[in-house]
């Protein structure tokens, strides 16, 4: 009996493409667990719900800090491994044109057929442009407010509120990621493209058909 997912007499293999890099890879993973270690104990050190799991204070300041910390130190390391493609990627994804503009709108209307799109969707671009954003104002806010704490001279500015605010908008930007890479039927394929590097030649056609053409 052929195993789960083998393809039949009938039925030919899949043809795999690679759509990430190793770096692109790293990158990706480096983001998400150093975002989610600090959405989770920032989360800890906030929520009065959760205040005694935050009794350690200074153990989850110090793993957030570590985490933030981590994440800049491992994007330096990532990119001097392959700044030339990392470099492209982010052209890549900063390109709008009449496509992405034209996606953005269906993604909304879901009118007629769907605008094509590169290796990037015009969603993926405006999320990944948005939370470089956030990791910018997450470390510009955290390094006002632990200098805050450490001296009076930094005291008064809205550090504190930027930063929460922040932390609302990345909320449900993780929780769509989740959906979209774990649950969505239609897109969680894409997920493999960040284990394995690779995804199917025909999904790739049906969803990024720009790109596809281009290999």
């Amino acid at each position: 009996m052929p195993g789960l997912g083998a393809p039949t007499a009938t039925e030919p293999a899949p043809e795999y493409v690679r759509r990430f890099s190793g770096a692109e890879q790293s990158l990706h993973w480096l983001l998400a667990v150093s975002f989610l270690t600090m959405l989770a104990t920032g989360l800890i050190l906030y929520l009065p719900s959760l205040a005694e799991v935050a009794a350690q204070r200074q153990l989850w300041k110090s793993i957030h800090l570590g985490a933030a910390l981590g994440f800049w130190v491992g994007l330096l390391l990532v990119w001097s491994t392959d700044a030339v493609q990392l470099r492209a990627t982010r052209r890549e994804i900063d390109h709008f044109d009449r496509d992405d503009r034209a996606w953005l709108a269906w993604s909304v209307t879901r009118r007629g057929p769907e605008p094509p799109q590169g290796r990037f969707n015009a969603g993926q671009k405006l999320n990944a442009a948005i939370v470089a954003g956030l990791m910018v104002v997450f470390t510009i806010t955290g390094v006002l407010i632990y200098l805050q704490e450490a001296s009076a001279r930094f005291r008064g500015t809205s550090a504190i509120l930027i930063h929460d605010v922040a932390m609302y908008i990345a909320i449900p930007l993780v929780i769509g990621h989740l959906y979209l890479a774990l649950l969505n039927p239609s897109t969680r394929h894409s997920l493999r493209g960040m284990t394995l590097g690779s995804v199917r030649r025909d999904w790739a056609r049906r969803h990024h058909p720009k790109w596809e053409r281009e290999l």
